[in-house]
């Protein structure tokens, strides 16, 4: 059986990050938060390849990934995660059918409760 990430193929995957990226860039709340970003084409490949990688496909680059740790250092917080998610969900849609869209989506969330976790502060 195939991966999710060979069925959508590399092409998608890169179109799916560069569109949410360019979401993000005049996004009033993530903006500021992704300004830590200077190369933006270097970023979107850095990211296309970990969702290939979380869909199922083989590396293709020597990338290490930290992802909780990379949001938190920027100051992702548990809203912006959600403000992520509803500005991902849409372009998934878009491009992805279902249920190859659904599992997507479903890592993406796990990710986010991730970040989320990561950036609430214990009592």
């Amino acid at each position: 059986m195939s991966s999710i990430a060979q069925r959508l193929g590399r092409e998608t995957i890169d179109t799916v990050s560069r569109q949410f990226y360019a979401q993000i860039r005049v996004h009033p709340r993530l903006a500021p938060i992704f300004a830590v970003v200077h190369d933006w084409p270097r970023h979107e490949a850095h990211i296309s390849h970990f969702w290939w990688t979380v869909l199922g496909g083989d590396a293709y680059l020597d990338n290490q990934y930290n992802v909780a740790r990379k949001h938190l250092d920027i100051g992702v917080t548990p809203a912006l995660v959600d403000e992520w998610l509803a500005l991902f969900e849409p372009i998934v849609r878009r491009h992805v059918a279902s249920p190859d869209a659904d599992e997507w989506l479903r890592k993406a969330r796990m990710i986010g409760q991730s970040i989320a976790l990561m950036n609430t502060p214990l009592d």
